[in-house]
């Protein structure tokens, strides 16, 4: 085990004088680590398997875009409902219940997704059956995402903590990376979906098996002095959060800049292959845009404990998030050399992903001693609730394809039946400009004041 001494104030009034204080960490802690970063990436695969082949997943269910978009939807409608629900489970019964909860649901649903390829049943019936295994794998992703900040919280000193909070969450985009790679590979044509959703049940049973080896929710010995300070209250913690104005401008700011990556990752393949990019390409850009993003977590969460600096590094980060998608409409819109459009996509995900690790460690900043899973789950929630909006507004701003976009387009390339197609130009212009006018309003509203910091 590795030890840290540091001094500590008090908590009692009647004792002025510094106390020196020997804080612990246990080894066992990077195992549960891991345990944590495989149940985000397994839930995070089967959230993103059908983005990369829409028109596949179109064609083999017999259903339209928008009912596979909902695949992607699920995943952020259950969060709004079932995030205040989740959050105090977890603060209540501990981090070990709420993994075994979540995870144990994530398996379950993606073995019931399985039974969406039995053939005795109707195409729409199967999809059905594939909803509600989706239905089940979104509502464990209430418990598995908001996990890994109190976990890190708990288990790692000061020191490691923004470190390990960009690890867990950087693993659930190396989840989307696998899937958004893997899954056109996989799945050249409809016939080899059901060989996908197989697949899918692997990641899901191991991360339930090695669940069972995280004996307890809390190290025998504090890490630090801020978890020994008592937190408040669930329902008293909810009304302080809306009364911290960095609070309500994290919720605005980092829900605006979540939601433009769920809509790009739910709705890529239809964004490009008005545009003449195959199902391959669009997985490739998600894997440049993904493990960037994860590059990206790991280097901000380094310099972030390196330096402490959290606000200037997310403002570094929204501004440099503004240009890159910027430039990612252009490319894509415009064409240009495909390699090109993966740097584009790369930046994007370099400056934007790590947005969601560091506004995370704001929030905690910002209302502490408010429990960590209740604080994240809100901040989560908006992310989520900016998704849907983008998801089903960006749709309804596509044009139909004139006859030239009609000749290059690969949407429907192999298919038996027509499906709706529409140019992305105005949802593309339109994500950029939002992420211009958050960053403004980030840099003029928003200031930390490291009320959890004070406490080491």
């Amino acid at each position: 085990m590795d030890d840290y001494e540091q001094l500590s104030q008090s908590d009692n009034e009647e004792i002025d004088n510094l106390i020196p204080k020997v804080y612990i960490t246990y080894k066992r802690r990077w195992f549960y680590l891991f345990v944590v970063c495989l149940a985000q990436i397994s839930n995070a695969f089967i959230w993103i398997n059908f983005s990369p082949i829409a028109n596949l997943g179109v064609e083999y269910y017999k259903v339209s875009y928008n009912a596979i978009n909902w695949l992607s939807l699920m995943y952020m409608i259950v969060t709004i409902p079932f995030t205040l629900p989740s959050t105090w489970l977890i603060d209540k019964l501990g981090v070990r219940a709420g993994m075994y909860i979540g995870v144990w649901m994530n398996a379950i649903g993606s073995i019931i997704r399985c039974f969406s390829t039995l053939t005795v049943i109707s195409a729409q019936g199967r999809f059905v059956i594939l909803m509600i295994g989706q239905f089940l794998c979104a509502l464990a992703q209430t418990f598995i995402l908001f996990i890994p900040t109190k976990f890190s919280f708990i288990w790692f000193s000061e020191k490691q903590r923004s470190l390990a909070n960009s690890i867990a969450i950087g693993s659930n985009f190396f989840g989307i990376l696998i899937g958004s790679i893997l899954s056109p590979i996989i799945v050249p044509d409809m016939s080899k979906i059901p060989l996908l959703l197989y697949l899918s049940v692997i990641p899901a049973i191991l991360a339930g098996i090695l669940c069972l080896g995280i004996r307890s929710s809390q190290p025998p010995t504090p890490s630090c002095k801020a978890v020994v300070h008592t937190q408040q209250p669930f329902i008293l913690s909810l009304k302080r959060l809306y009364r911290s104005k960095s609070y309500v401008v994290l919720f605005i700011g980092c829900g605006i800049a979540i939601g433009c990556f769920n809509a790009l990752s739910t709705l890529v393949q239809q964004m490009m292959c008005p545009f003449g990019y195959d199902n391959v390409t669009v997985g490739i850009c998600l894997g440049w845009f993904i493990g960037a993003g994860s590059l990206g977590s790991l280097i901000s969460g380094y310099f972030a404990d390196k330096t402490g600096k959290l606000e200037e590094i997310s403002k570094i980060l929204y501004t440099a998030s503004s240009v890159a998608y910027i430039i990612l409409g252009l490319f894509i819109i415009n064409r240009v050399w495909r390699y090109l459009v993966y740097f584009a996509f790369a930046f994007v995900g370099f400056v934007s992903i790590p947005l969601s690790p560091i506004s995370m460690d704001l929030s905690l900043e910002c209302v502490y001693p408010i429990p960590e899973a209740t604080a994240i789950g809100i901040n989560v929630m908006s992310s989520q609730i900016m998704g849907i909006l983008m998801v089903v507004i960006f749709p309804k701003l596509g044009r139909q394809l004139n006859e030239y976009e009609m000749l290059t387009e690969t949407c429907s390339k192999d298919m038996k039946d027509k499906i709706a197609i529409l140019n992305y130009s105005i949802p593309l212009y339109t994500m950029a400009f939002i992420m211009v006018i958050v960053t403004l309003f980030y840099f003029a509203s928003f200031k930390c004041k490291y009320k959890r910091r004070r406490q080491h």
